[in-house]
């Protein structure tokens, strides 16, 4: 009994040490396939994205496994039924392998963090501790700017969750970090470069507006607990960190517009190269290639339900384009906007939500939109 469950723990581990290193070579051969394109490099993250769906099953939990194999089973019956060419089949599998990209390599910039020891950020939230509405937007500032950052404040914790859930609902709106945003970005062929200045005016009527809600209603019911001296303020940390992520932004804000790359490869890349150069400036760099590693084992199970949710769908969307439903839906959205185009936008919020409410992922409604039809 005990030998029979040994060999189950040991396949269990080589499995997961497969998935990673089947991970690994789907991203490299897109990214170098995305530069150089060959058609042995598409056959090859074509394959490898198959197996990766397979295994991003394996782990994902049960409503994301759920969603995607319906998606694949019905994806491929309709496939199957109208006798589609292999050439769909092909598109469907790489529809969304940028957003896979993204969502598994944007984390490396977390390393440099990680290293920097800017925990120590912590001691300028002392300064405002007797001034809640400063110390309320100077978190939701922080934030918005170091969203993947949920662990260097120390304050009252009422504020730190108001504060939190304002500015990391911002990023949301911004960041090209975050699939959320490239997701759209992405499905309308809009460059970062165009969005990035509309997202940032978003966000900051959204942060004013909740710092607005706090001042007035909030900040009333709030009693501070002194939590220490204010004596190490670590500016200099402040500032790096400041002065890094938006200089990494700035470089991909800029670069894109004169780089022919996808804008996924160009972000994932310009990513990587940074994190490197920053753990080199903080003479860390073997400590970040072990990180890395430590990542690399990591890569499944920690992001199965996202690589599960975005490869399933887009190959649901796909196979879903060439059928007579996305005429359907299609013609639903041309005469929704030809009424008004506010009655189109409220009409896919409220399907968003409302499939969301019920467990249907955003990743999924959006991903898996037939072809053309909210363009």
């Amino acid at each position: 009994m005990l030998s029979c469950l040994f060999l189950f723990w040991l396949g269990v581990i080589h499995l997961i040490r497969l998935s990673n290193g089947v991970m690994v070579m789907l991203l490299a051969a897109f990214i170098i396939g995305q530069l150089f394109p060959h058609p042995l490099l598409k056959g090859m993250y074509v394959c490898l994205a198959a197996v990766a769906v397979i295994l991003s099953l394996f782990y994902s939990k049960f409503l994301p496994r759920v969603f995607g194999t319906v998606m694949i089973l019905s994806g491929s019956a309709v496939f199957l039924y109208q006798q589609q060419p292999l050439d769909i089949w092909i598109e469907g599998l790489t529809r969304n392998l940028p957003l896979v990209c993204l969502i598994v390599m944007v984390p490396v910039l977390g390393i440099p963090i990680g290293l920097g020891n800017y925990q120590t950020l912590a001691g300028i939230t002392l300064r405002f501790i007797q001034k809640p509405q400063y110390l309320y937007l100077f978190i939701s500032g922080l934030f918005s700017l170091i969203g993947p950052i949920t662990n260097i404040v120390q304050a009252a914790p009422s504020i730190v969750g108001q504060s939190l859930y304002s500015s990391m609902t911002s990023v949301h709106t911004w960041s090209p970090y975050f699939a959320s945003v490239f997701l759209v970005v992405y499905s309308l062929n809009i460059p970062i470069y165009q969005y990035l200045p509309y997202g940032l005016l978003l966000s900051f009527f959204q942060i004013l507006t909740a710092y607005v809600l706090f001042r007035c209603i909030e900040m009333r019911k709030i009693h501070f607990v002194p939590l220490g001296s204010a004596a190490d303020l670590h500016v200099k940390k402040l500032v790096e960190l400041f002065a890094v992520l938006l200089l990494l932004t700035g470089l991909i804000f800029l670069s894109e517009p004169l780089i022919p790359l996808s804008i996924s490869v160009l972000i994932s890349f310009t990513v990587f190269l940074f994190a490197l150069c920053w753990t080199a400036y903080l003479k860390l760099p073997k400590h970040f290639f072990k990180e890395l590693n430590d990542y690399r084992k990591v890569i499944f199970p920690s992001r199965a339900n996202e690589v599960n949710l975005l490869l399933t769908a887009g190959f649901f969307s796909v196979v879903l384009s060439k059928t007579p439903i996305a005429h359907a839906i299609h013609h639903v959205c041309v005469e929704l906007a030809d009424i008004y185009v506010f009655l189109l936008i409220v009409a896919t919020m409220t399907m968003i939500a409302l499939l969301s409410f019920i467990g249907v992922h955003q990743i999924v409604t959006i991903s898996a939109h037939p072809g053309d039809c909210f363009v």
